[in-house]
């Protein structure tokens, strides 16, 4: 019987599987610690770029805020050229690919509540502007188109007037002194009583927010800013472009994310360079137990050519054992990151608490992609590491193997 002979049969491919699962199971420490040495690589691989990537965007959320990434802030900086008045909003409102469009006066007042007075930064918006800005209400509601002589107040401006207890602000009478410029140039001063209908907790500053159609029936000619959000976040470079070439100075949160991204990729890079220590080791020892493996089972595998096998399914039988190495090793690896990232969440959250911090955050990301990836990766090195002895077991001549003592 030559060589072409033991090559006509074959093995089903569930009793190959089925094999390499026993020779596992049969080589229970050398199979453990080979999986362990994978779990230790992709776990660690695992965790650290879910820090980063988490970590990356808590920090984006906190800088961005809750400005919308794919929207644009306008003003004319102060230009004596050019102003947002309603001849070049109108203008700006005709450009392609805009959804939103929010509209803002902003002014220096002053707030009085009873015997208290302090300064203020007095913003008059419509609906969408709100939007843009995402706003995020603690009590009552926010602003809508129909309104007049209501005013939403943040926390701070509370307390700077004693307020104590925001929630029972709602409904309250404030008094607002604001100074402004009408269309013809001539300052003038606002005086009016607004009724508080919300309370938001964000600003840093005294900030009070009114209908923007207030500052417009006065007569005040030019808006202080404009945002607008387009369709898509590629449409936004060719719009700042079209605007800015209006004379009008454009930012958008875009900018502040790419910085973040340019930081934080090297830092990622960083924290994966880490964790390929621990895929290196397990990469070799994958490779010590499937060599060694080829070694001892030199004369088993002759036999299984003798019985009917092919040199293909010995291939098959090495591939499969790597396969199943990679998977086991992967999977567990990154349930156990996922798990101890939750750990430590909840022990950074608690160690924050315990300084003042009375918001929970998260600095870990389980993003899909990341999963599947890593499962993907590990099971692509596990068929690199196979290479070698897959192929010198396909080239085993079975006589030769038999002879073996």
């Amino acid at each position: 019987m030559d060589k072409q002979d033991f090559n006509s049969r074959h093995i089903p491919l569930s009793l190959i599987a089925y094999i390499a699962w026993k020779n596992l199971t049969h080589k229970k420490l050398r199979s453990f610690l080979t999986i362990f040495g994978v779990i230790i690589g992709i776990g660690a691989i695992f965790f650290l770029m879910s820090f980063g990537i988490g970590l990356r965007d808590l920090v984006t959320n906190e800088v961005v805020g809750g400005n919308k990434v794919n929207s644009i802030e306008i003003t004319s900086s102060n230009s004596k050229i050019v102003s947002l008045d309603e001849k070049n909003v109108e203008k700006i409102k005709r450009l392609p690919h805009i959804t939103q469009f929010g509209t803002s006066y902003y002014f220096a007042g002053s707030l009085s509540y009873k015997k208290s007075e302090v300064d203020s930064i007095v913003y008059g918006i419509n609906a969408p502007y709100q939007e843009l800005s995402d706003l995020k209400i603690a009590h009552g509601r926010l602003i809508n188109d129909t309104d007049s002589n209501v005013a939403v107040v943040n926390t701070k401006s509370l307390v700077s007037i004693n307020i104590k207890d925001t929630k029972k602000s709602v409904g309250s009478m404030i008094d607002l002194t604001i100074p402004y410029t009408d269309s013809q140039g001539v300052r003038k001063e606002l005086n009016r009583s607004f009724r508080i209908i919300g309370v938001i907790d964000e600003g840093d500053s005294n900030e009070i927010f009114i209908p923007g159609h207030i500052f417009g029936s006065l007569g005040v000619s030019s808006y202080s800013q404009i945002k607008l959000s387009s369709t898509k976040t590629e449409y936004i470079p060719q719009l700042r472009k079209k605007v800015e070439s209006f004379g009008f100075e454009t930012s958008s949160p875009i900018d502040t994310v790419q910085k973040i991204n340019e930081i934080f990729r090297f830092f990622t890079a960083m924290l994966v360079g880490f964790g390929g220590i621990g895929m290196i080791v397990a990469i070799l020892g994958m490779f010590n137990t499937l060599t060694i493996s080829l070694l001892e089972r030199t004369k088993e595998l002759g036999l299984m050519i003798a019985l009917g096998g092919r040199n293909r399914d010995l291939k098959r039988l090495f591939i499969l054992e790597a396969v199943i190495l990679s998977v086991i090793g992967a999977v567990t690896g990154i349930i156990l990151a996922v798990l101890f990232s939750f750990f430590v969440n909840g022990l950074m959250n608690n160690l924050a608490q315990s300084r003042g911090v009375k918001q929970d955050f998260t600095v870990f990301a389980f993003p899909p992609w990341l999963i599947v990836g890593l499962i993907l990766f590990m099971i692509i090195i596990g068929l690199i590491v196979v290479y070698f002895p897959a192929k010198r077991a396909e080239r085993i001549n079975p006589i030769d193997a038999l002879r073996r003592e």
